[in-house]
């Protein structure tokens, strides 16, 4: 399939197009060893020429732009030469979204491409996405507003907002607040009046559409609460919503900010590609903040920040990962092999690499040990915040949770999405019988940078799964990375420490093996929420929490 020609079949040829179109790429190098693009130099290119099959380009601008000399290799057998390097080099992240300018849509001001900059000035600049989910949740105001209000430059934030529930997400005078934080200069008179309504096409008819507002600064995907199919579809959709920002940050819809959180969380960004990692992503379990907090709450002075470590392994054999205090803050970002749904920041070339499965309906627990794979094999590093950069309300008593409203379609459902997870990590077999692969968007396709990918394309000319593992490192290079096994249901020392050098790091050191420390996790659980294992459990916190 041609994935400029929005999944449609092109007829077959017998010789060569003038310029043949574009296939996704796999994550092999091309023949002569490079996984560039071969107009620009910038690594990593998502698309191969179709008809060669070998050299690769980041997309239509590329293509077109190194037509004229790769025409004369193509299908030769001989390698299409790179471009000389050039001190004015576009760096990845800029590059790729400046490549798909002519196929932005052009009424929002917010989708317009920034001019071409080098990698200090992508990070101190460069916009950022914020990819924000939420289900019936009354915090959600206060959260938007908390994000704006301390950022120290609100102007460059855009917001994907997935919302599910009953009535408006934002109230006509939580819209008008919003647009003046994000300085937009306007006010919004109406929460139901959007700038620009569209269709985004899904398969199965499960088309939704999204919405413009603040001229673009807010795309909303609203739907109703029984609509609703857990946070990997919901992240997913959102993911959508992407314009070609030059960073991507993921937030959870309960949360609180320090005061200039994105100029810190761009300073340790910087800080991780200085020491040499070409892929860092910043993140992490935020401490919590009580509830009733106001938008403008700060933290208490002297509280440290929380590094992810391994939990323990549920009754579904999925590894449930806990946050656990520091004694003193990081002198800078630390090392982690532990994900966070809840605030995850880094360059939004990984939209493009390790997009969120839509194939994972109802899954909770899963979802941040499943990505901190693939992010691993796709060669990203994790990264803790060297200081706590957002607070998180830990507190579920407040709000409804879709496991309790739809029991009954959750427990149908979500035996689906654990035979998935499980077959990727190693953790089980593959299903037995596989539902028929289905076309899914992919981030970006509204600007051009993808399309859709089939997994029947997949299956017959070997093309990388997008939401699949991998393949710059193994899982069992992550599992020994990571001293754990999921197989065995193993968590080794350094896994219960989430990496820290040692215990002392620590608020409350742990003392005893895995198992010892599992049942002390679980009954923590067990204190919080009762029994009911299917009503979604806190990580274990200390009594030092804020």
């Amino acid at each position: 399939q041609d994935v400029w020609t929005n999944g449609h079949s092109l007829p077959e040829r017998t010789s060569m197009p003038s310029s043949p179109p574009l296939k996704h790429a796999t994550v092999r190098p091309d023949p002569d060893g490079h996984t560039s693009c071969r107009a620009c130099r910038a690594p990593a290119a998502a698309f191969v020429c179709s008809h060669c099959r070998s050299a690769r380009f980041c997309g239509k601008a590329c293509f077109r732009l190194g037509w004229r000399e790769h025409r004369k290799y193509c299908g030769s057998g001989a390698p299409t030469p790179a471009p000389a390097a050039s001190a004015s080099a576009v760096p990845p992240a800029a590059k790729s979204h400046a490549a798909v300018e002519e196929s932005r849509p052009t009424s929002a001001s917010s989708r317009t491409v920034a001019g071409r900059c080098g990698p200090a000035d992508s990070l101190e600049r460069g916009r950022i996405f914020i990819s924000v989910v939420a289900y019936c949740d009354p915090e959600l105001p206060a959260t938007l507003s908390s994000l704006f209000l301390r950022a120290a430059r609100p102007e460059l934030l855009s917001v994907g907002l997935v919302w599910q529930g009953d009535g408006l997400p934002l109230s006509p005078s939580a819209l008008a607040e919003l647009a003046a934080l994000a300085g937009e200069g306007r006010q919004a008179s109406s929460n139901s009046s959007p700038d620009k309504r569209r269709r985004l096409p899904l398969p199965g008819g499960r088309d939704v559409f999204e919405e413009e507002l603040l001229g673009g600064r807010f795309r909303l995907i609203q739907l109703p609460a029984d609509h609703a199919r857990g946070p990997c579809w919901a992240r997913y959709l959102a993911q959508l919503l992407w314009a070609g920002e030059e960073f991507y940050l993921q937030l959870d819809s309960h949360m609180r900010f320090i005061q200039g959180w994105d100029r810190l969380a761009r300073e340790q960004l910087a800080k991780c590609y200085a020491e040499g990692f070409a892929k860092p992503v910043l993140c992490g379990y935020g401490r919590g903040y009580p509830l009733g907090a106001p938008r403008d709450w700060l933290p208490p002075s002297g509280v440290t920040a929380a590094f992810n470590c391994a939990g323990f392994f549920d009754e579904n054999n999925i590894l449930n990962i806990r946050y656990r205090s520091l004694a003193c803050d990081w002198p800078s970002p630390r090392r982690s092999f532990f994900w966070s749904a809840h605030f995850s920041f880094s360059s939004s070339e990984v939209l493009r690499e390790v997009p969120y499965d839509p194939q994972l309906p109802m899954l909770f627990y899963g979802e941040e040990i499943l990505m901190t794979v693939r992010l691993f094999t796709h060669g990203w590093d994790l990264f803790a915040p060297a200081c706590g950069l957002v607070y998180h309300l830990w507190e579920r008593d407040y709000r409804k949770v879709y496991v309790s409203d739809m029991r009954d379609l959750y427990r149908d459902l979500v035996g689906v999405a654990r035979v998935r997870l499980h077959s990727l990590i190693g953790s089980g077999p593959p299903p037995f019988f596989a539902d028929a692969p289905e076309d899914w968007p992919l981030p970006g396709w509204s600007v051009g940078t993808l399309a859709t990918i089939s997994s029947a394309d997949n299956a017959t000319t070997g093309e990388h799964d997008p939401f699949g593992l991998g393949a710059a490192r193994t899982l069992r290079d992550y599992e020994i990375a990571a001293d754990v096994s999921f197989a065995d249901r193993r968590l080794g020392p350094f896994a219960l420490r989430g990496g820290a050098p040692s215990e002392t790091c620590f608020l409350a050191p742990e003392n005893g093996d895995q198992a010892e420390i599992e049942h002390r996790c679980r009954g923590d659980v067990t204190a919080r929420h009762g029994p009911d294992s299917r009503q979604p459990m806190t990580p274990k916190m200390d009594r030092s929490d804020v």
